[in-house]
């Protein structure tokens, strides 16, 4: 036998121990290769599809890779940790250590070679069907080409070839430092009894409930400048969880006598004490990478199915017109609008109402008070009548100040009473200022108008009175059914409706549009980043259990000894196995919720449904992972029993 098929025989007879890490690491070859196909594809290079595209891509592709470089390094250690034992016995048959490193490089360089030729190869395979879904996002005229450029192959296998090697390399230098009676002993060593800290557990829940309620009670406005202290607390409380909480969970739990002593559970318990002290950075990395799993996919999927719900909320009407001056110029194009709805035969509601252009005099140097808008509180419930919003009622003198967006954590006009004038006049009023109204029923993202007050019928009218004709503006707003599907109203009024000092027109539909292409494609390239991740978490923990295999065989060889039978030792089996794979699931679901709600904060439609559904097609794949791993498990220590 020469040591090239030495090599070899060792990799076929431990592809179990490699398994998972071959498949993780075929699924990230597959993923780069697509998407280096589509980097190269000459559609793209030439400039047919939009730079923006390319540029998401590319940035998709530069994820993928440093994730893949964590990914092999870790499992590459692993697997190098794994051998200690019988690195140290080929060392005490004389091998060299020269040789000793030659074996290692040649084993990780047929997984390696393995990984890149069936990674590309289901890449070559799936690539035309990337493309026919990239096409249909990006609602191309005619679907991208079967086209594989030469450079997307060598790219993928030079890239990830020097990835492994360089990483088998790196890795090297932890056996190099190892003497032979350690790596003999390496899986021999005895356990210390578990110890935790009350400070560090206190210091755990303290993390986590200021990170959970940072993200909680975030908004639009501070999500920024939260994201990262929100990370790093969730991070820390998530590692102190596991390496010190949850000893002191299941020291607790160990008090309760009557669940404790009941079947398999003290020994199950008193495995897992050891288990999770030994696997809490292991556990905590699986938790972080599922919840950025949870978090990235939820989010990309609330915001991608809820683009209609975010345009209605952000523009109430489908098409609007709006006035600056000039009322003659404002009904000529109404009426182009109208009589164009009507030559599509487009039936619509609509309402149109007079605006006043005011400013608290009271405050000259404030900016938001110079640039003022009135709307009569019955001109608001007909708006809302048209978006499907609820009425609202005012006190006499009063005013509600109308976000202009349904966004929240701004609050331009504030205080308890305020005093208003109109444009080219010197008369006031004064009102009291209520609770601000959330949400608009205009469409009220331009420039013509101001910060929206809401008043009574009565101080409009009054507002009205001494109002100079320069200071009244008016709007328009008109509702209709299947609006996301009418692009070419839309482009025939842009033509007819061009815009200029005068009046303004909006519509829902290019704002939809815009957040279409932009999420569907920032959908289609995270889902694919968001399943490696998991694959990836997944795999960490297979390789865990398979590095404890031999360790946790003769634990088991000695309970059957003690009388325990084989069913017994699976039920505890399948109990250590359930609690690695699904604790990282809870905590990792618990922190996705929390992120889940400061999405809510920023959005307008709900997100329950759709980050739900994404939670529990992830808890399909996990619970499927979950048997498929146990059965393993439990066959391998059924074989070396």
């Amino acid at each position: 036998m020469t040591f090239r098929q030495f090599a070899l025989h060792n990799v076929r007879r431990s592809f179990g121990r490699y398994a998972a890490y071959f498949l993780s690491s075929t699924f990230a070859v597959t993923v780069f290769f697509m998407y280096a196909a589509f980097i190269f594809h000459p559609d793209v290079v030439n400039g047919t599809i939009r730079p923006s595209v390319r540029k998401g891509i590319f940035a998709a592709e530069v994820i993928v890779f440093l994730f893949s470089v964590f990914f092999i390094f870790y499992s590459t250690s692993s697997f190098l940790k794994l051998r200690k034992k019988d690195f140290g016995l080929l060392t005490l048959f004389g091998i060299t250590r020269g040789q000793l490193n030659k074996l290692i490089m040649i084993e990780n360089s047929i997984i390696a070679l393995l990984s890149i030729i069936t990674g590309m190869g289901f890449g070559a395979l799936l690539t035309k069907i990337f493309f026919m879904m990239f096409s249909i996002i990006l609602d191309l005229p005619s679907p991208l080409s079967y086209y594989i450029h030469w450079k997307a192959i060598v790219a993928t296998a030079a890239v990830f070839l020097a990835t492994f090697e360089t990483i088998t390399i790196m890795t090297l230098i932890t056996i190099r430092s190892s003497q032979i009676i350690d790596l003999l002993i390496s899986a021999k060593k005895p356990k210390k009894p578990p110890v935790y800290s009350i400070l560090l557990s206190l210091l755990a829940v303290i993390c986590l409930a200021i990170g959970y309620y940072l993200a909680y009670t975030s908004n639009i406005m501070q999500a920024g400048k939260r994201v990262l202290p929100i990370l790093l607390l969730v991070i820390i409380g998530t590692y102190f969880l596991y390496t010190q909480a949850s000893i002191g969970l299941l020291r607790y739990y160990k008090k309760r006598k009557r669940s404790y002593y009941r079947g398999t559970n003290l020994i199950a318990a008193a495995e897992l004490t050891y288990k999770i002290k030994d696997n809490a950075r292991i556990l905590c990395i699986v938790t972080i990478l599922t919840a950025v799993t949870f978090t990235s996919t939820g989010v990309l999927a609330n915001l991608y199915f809820g683009k209609k719900a975010e345009a209605k909320a952000r523009f109430p009407h489908a098409i609007a017109l709006i006035s600056k001056k000039e009322p003659e110029a404002f009904e000529s194009k109404l009426q182009i609008l109208k009589n164009t709805l009507r030559d599509e035969h487009i039936p619509f509601k609509s309402h149109q109402a007079a605006f006043i252009r005011a400013y608290n005099p009271k405050k000259p140097n404030d900016d938001v008070m110079q640039h003022l808008v009135l709307m009569r509180v019955t001109d608001y419930n007909r708006f809302a009548d048209l978006a499907g919003q609820p009425h609202i009622s005012l006190p006499a003198n009063t005013a509600a100040y109308m976000h202009p967006t349904p966004d929240k954590g701004y609050e331009p006009i504030r205080g308890k009473q305020i005093t208003l004038a109109a444009q080219h006049s010197d008369k006031t009023i004064t009102v009291s200022l209520t609770k601000p109204i959330d949400q608009p029923v205009i469409n009220s993202i331009s420039s013509f108008i101001g910060y929206m007050l809401v008043v009574p019928d009565d101080v409009f009218a009054t507002a009205r009175h001494f109002a100079a004709k320069e200071a009244v503006q008016y709007y328009f707003g008109a509702s209709y059914e299947n609006w996301e599907k009418e692009a070419s109203i839309i482009k025939k009024l842009n033509r007819s409706l061009k815009a200029d000092d005068d009046v303004d027109f909006t519509n829902r539909f290019e704002f939809f549009y815009e957040m279409k292409k932009i999420f569907s494609l920032t959908l289609f390239i995270g889902f694919f980043v968001s399943v490696l991740f998991f694959l990836a978490a997944d795999s960490i923990l297979y390789f865990k259990l398979y590095n404890d295999l031999e360790q946790d065989s003769k634990q088991y060889a000695a309970l059957s000894k003690l009388g325990l039978t084989w069913k017994e030792m699976k039920q505890i089996a399948a109990k250590q196995v359930a609690i690695l794979f699904f604790i990282p699931f809870a905590v990792a679901t618990v922190h996705a919720g929390f992120a889940f709600k400061m999405l809510q904060n920023m959005v307008s439609g709900s997100v329950v449904k759709t980050s739900v559904l994404v939670i529990i097609i992830f808890f399909v794949v996990q619970l499927g992972y979950y048997f498929l791993i146990r059965s393993l498990y439990t066959k391998k220590v059924e074989q070396v029993m």
